[in-house]
């Protein structure tokens, strides 16, 4: 508002006197411009306007000069404007004003008016104006911000979904980790004791021991099942690791074959094998590609009735080796092939036998595991009744050194010959008194002289009251107890042995249960001191084993 005054001549004035050239070339200036231009006297009356103003309007110059052109403001905008103009006559400054000004179309259209004071001799003798339309620009500007907004309001939405996802997935995980210790728990007495049982009835009856391996077979399903539905978890959420290496195909899945073997004997099923692969080698996790197979066998097991038949084949198919798991068992319905690798999705009961009992993981299990490996697996299948194939894919490597295939051994015991604790102090730490117990007997049997304690305090006790020459020399010790975790009992043991080097043994090697059983809680536990982490529920000949090998390590 306080841009300088240019002194010009007076319009109409004396300066307009001084001929017709001057006039007529400001008017062949101004009619030639790109923008609307007006001139207005000392009273406010419009004197001129050029040639766009009047294609603008739409109406006769007479009608535009005085005070007509002000017909043609947007009502709602005239006071304002009118205002301001009469303001910045007043006290000769510029002024910058928006309005609305009706087109010869009768479109209202928006204005941006630009005024300079003209000054002669040191009076106002009016000023000069230009006018631009800025409507598409306004219209452009306010669709590009309202079109920021829509992106912004997208962007905290599709940030919002992300972290309402990523902490449901935590929330899923941290559900499935102890859903997981809570259903593993339990099961760690229930194996424990059957094992003490099996040891304490070895010579019962037919009914007795086939009791005692029902349990173990409930047992280890419910195990699997747990172990399925947390990989699935990973595996869907891309938390699954993979430990690749170059490994031969075939002695894995001779091994998967000869493992179920037995299982298909009993329920009267052949299986035949036809492996034309060779030595040939991928790049593979061997505990995940075993785990492919034994799902695909246990599938067809479970599906094929007795005397029926399972075929496995495996070859290479250019740079993909194959893997053919068939049955002539009861089949996939046409319909629900395209779902039969979803997770927990299973064939109508109506329609198939194959509806059966589980979760409808495992061959989700496989199909994501192949992928990972940079394959996949397909199935066939006639219909009901008409057997499936299952056939899995997964990539060769391109050189392949010789390596010798070892055929699964059949002349070997199937329960090797446990060390003896005989000698080994153990003291075993856990909260539940199930576990507690049937840990400590199975121990016991072992051979080992076994302390328990129920909580940290209490190993401190057990401790405290030992003579040195029967002080504990193993600690086994349960992460997931209330108030005080396995972690922090463990600190308090090693301070505890710091401040009783005179008379106790020091560095006792720990050994951690725990129902956990992702790899940081392995990680964790071996971070924080233990010499093993063991996962619920553990199995006797493995914890007997780690024992004795841990205390055999601290003698020498």
């Amino acid at each position: 508002m306080n841009a300088r005054a240019a002194p010009v001549p007076a319009p109409g004035g004396r300066g307009a006197r001084r001929g017709e050239t001057t006039a007529d070339h400001f008017r062949l200036m101004a009619d030639y411009a790109p923008v609307m231009i007006w001139l207005a006297g000392a009273d406010r009356k419009y004197v001129y306007v050029n040639r766009l103003w009047l294609e603008f309007t739409g109406r006769p110059l007479d009608a535009e000069l005085g005070f007509g052109w002000t017909e043609a403001l947007h009502p709602d905008d005239r006071a304002g404007f009118l205002e301001a103009y009469q303001q910045a006559f007043e006290t000769r400054s510029p002024f910058d004003a928006e309005y609305r000004l009706r087109r010869h179309d009768g479109a209202w259209r928006r204005l941006l008016d630009k005024g300079v004071p003209l000054v002669h001799d040191g009076e106002l003798v009016g000023f000069v104006g230009s006018c631009a339309d800025m409507t598409d620009r306004i219209a452009a500007e306010e669709a590009r911000a309202l079109e920021d907004v829509r992106r912004a309001e997208l962007l905290a939405r599709e940030r919002s979904a992300r972290a309402d996802a990523e902490n449901a997935t935590l929330a899923r995980d941290q559900f499935l980790a102890i859903v997981s210790h809570e259903l593993r728990s339990p099961l760690n007495g229930i194996k424990s004791w059957t094992h003490v049982l099996e040891n304490q009835l070895r010579d019962a009856e037919q009914p007795v021991r086939r009791a005692l391996a029902g349990i173990m077979i409930g047992v280890d399903h419910q195990v699997r099942l747990i172990d399925d539905l947390l990989d699935v978890t990973r595996a869907m959420s891309g938390n699954l690791g993979l430990a690749k290496q170059p490994m031969p195909l075939l002695p894995v899945l001779a091994d998967a074959v000869e493992s179920l073997r037995a299982l298909a004997l009993e329920k009267g099923l052949q299986i035949v094998t036809d492996y034309s692969i060779g030595e040939r080698e991928i790049h593979g996790d061997p505990d995940r590609i075993r785990q492919i197979f034994v799902n695909l066998l246990s599938n067809a097991v479970k599906f094929t009735p007795s005397g029926g038949c399972i075929w496995v084949a495996a070859r290479a198919e250019g740079a993909m080796a194959c893997v053919d798991v068939r049955d002539n068992g009861a089949g996939v319905p046409p319909d629900f092939l395209p779902y039969l690798f979803d997770p927990f999705r299973q064939a109508d009961q109506g329609s198939s036998s194959r509806a059966q009992e589980g979760l409808g993981l495992g061959l989700a299990l496989v199909q994501r595991l192949a992928e990972l490996h940079g394959g996949h697996v397909t199935c066939e299948s006639p219909g009901i009744d008409r057997g499936a194939m299952f056939r899995v894919y997964l990539p060769l490597r391109r050189a392949s050194g010789a390596r010798v295939i070892v055929e699964p051994g059949t002349n070997e015991p199937l329960s090797p010959a446990l060390p003896s604790l005989s000698g080994i102090r153990v003291l075993l730490i856990d909260d539940q008194r199930e576990a507690r117990e049937s840990l400590a007997t199975l121990l016991a049997q072992a051979g080992a002289s076994v302390e328990t304690a129920a909580s940290g305090q209490d190993a401190l006790e057990v401790l405290d009251r030992s003579a040195a020459s029967e002080s504990p020399e193993v600690i086994v010790c349960d992460i997931a107890m209330p108030e005080e975790d396995g972690y922090a009992t463990l600190k308090r043991i090693r301070r505890w042995e710091e401040d009783n080097a005179g008379r106790a043994r020091t560095r006792r090697p720990a050994v951690a249960l725990s129902a956990f059983t992702q790899r940081e809680d392995r990680i964790r536990a071996l971070s924080e001191g233990f010499q093993m982490h063991l996962t619920k529920p553990v199995a006797p000949a493995e914890l007997v084993i780690v024992i004795s090998n841990v205390a055999r390590g601290m003698r020498v």
